[in-house]
This record gives structure tokens, C-alpha cells and sequence, in this order.
């Protein structure tokens, strides 16, 4: 069974004025698939990020996502995509759950859906406990499940995780990964970056 690409790039090149931040990359993500691109501070890791994202345009080669240049992509694509930032910009004034729910009605998502979703992806990242909680009231690796369970609210084919387990304990990161895992297992494509 032939499975979809669902990232391309080809001699995928982006430049700030004269510095070449990403220096003519190729890879193809396929579909199910988790993939993980490493490298040291500055390799344009997140530079690809944006760009995959639709945030940074490409200054040479091409990338298409869901069979759509990144240029052209439309809001229609870009709800296919999940992003995990590295850093927490979860609203820090409401509760676990509001801050899913809103998030969701941002995707567009009916209150019936969202209703639906957000109890399921609170058990998904053991977080049902603390639905009522403020996320200044959640240690560190709460609030990374937390932003893992937003990203998933558009029910998305492409999950992007930038280190989504940097600075967790041992125990924390196991949990996500088992997590991730799963989500692989339900035909999700995972694509991460670290250092």
C-alpha cells in the first residue's frame, strides 16, 4: 500500500539577507509516519518550522505540505496542522479547559464539538483532573501535555513539535512519548525538531 507524502521539500533554502539559515534541505514526511529532525542551536530547525507552517516564505527549492505549496496554502490546509511551540503561550488567566475551548472556537469548531473534544483530550494527557485549574497551577510537564491536548483540538493529520520534551523530568517525557506514540498509531504524522 503506497501511503501519502504529506511533507515535500526539495533544495529547500532560506536566507536573511546574506545569511543561509537552511542550506538546501531535501526530505519527504509520509503519512502515519513520526520523524524527528535534530540538530544543534541554529541549524534552521525552526526556520523550517515557520516555513512549513506557511509563516516564512522559502527563498529557494520548493516545500509543499498536503500537496500544496506553503505559499498557496490555504486556511482550509493550514487547519490540517497541529504546532506544539517550544515555548508555553498558553492564557495564563483561565483554566485548563477554557484555554482548550477557546482554542477551538479559534479552529472554528461548533460547541457541541468542542464540548466533545476537550473532556477526550484531557484523559488523553491525564490532565482531566485538573480541567478546572488555572495553568499557572500546573508543573512544567502539565502544561507541555497541556499544549500538546491544544494542538490536537482541530483534530489535525500533521502534528509539529518543536522539543516538545525539553526540560521535563524523566518521567514527564516518557508520558508524551507514549502519548505521541499513540497518536502515531491512530495514523497521525508526527514531525519533530531538538537539539
Amino acid at each position: 500500500m503506497k501511503r501519502t507524502s504529506i511533507i515535500v521539500a526539495r533544495d529547500l533554502v532560506k536566507c536573511f539577507g546574506s545569511l543561509q539559515a537552511v542550506k538546501g534541505i531535501s526530505f519527504e514526511v509520509e503519512q502515519a509516519h513520526c520523524i524527528g529532525l535534530l540538530g544543534p542551536n541554529g541549524a534552521g530547525k525552526t526556520t523550517t518550522m515557520r516555513m512549513i507552517m506557511g509563516l516564512s516564505t522559502v527563498s529557494d527549492g520548493t516545500l509543499a505540505v498536503f500537496g500544496t505549496p506553503v505559499g498557496a496554502m490555504t486556511r482550509a490546509v493550514k487547519t490540517k496542522i497541529g504546532l506544539v511551540p517550544q515555548e508555553s503561550n498558553l492564557d495564563p488567566d483561565i483554566t485548563v479547559s477554557e484555554n482548550l475551548e477557546v482554542y477551538g472556537r479559534y479552529f472554528g469548531l461548533s460547541a457541541n464539538v468542542i464540548g466533545d473534544r476537550v473532556p477526550r483530550l484531557l484523559e488523553f494527557m491525564q490532565l482531566q483532573e485538573r480541567a478546572e485549574d488555572r495553568v499557572t497551577q500546573l508543573s512544567g510537564g502539565m502544561k507541555r501535555r497541556l499544549i500538546i491536548a491544544r494542538a490536537l483540538i482541530g483534530d489535525p493529520e500533521l502534528i509539529i513539535l518543536d522539543e516538545p520534551t525539553t526540560g521535563l523530568d524523566p518521567q514527564a517525557r516518557v508520558l508524551i512519548w507514549k502519548q505521541l506514540l499513540e497518536l502515531k498509531r491512530q495514523g497521525k504524522t508526527l514531525y519533530g525538531f531538538g537539539a
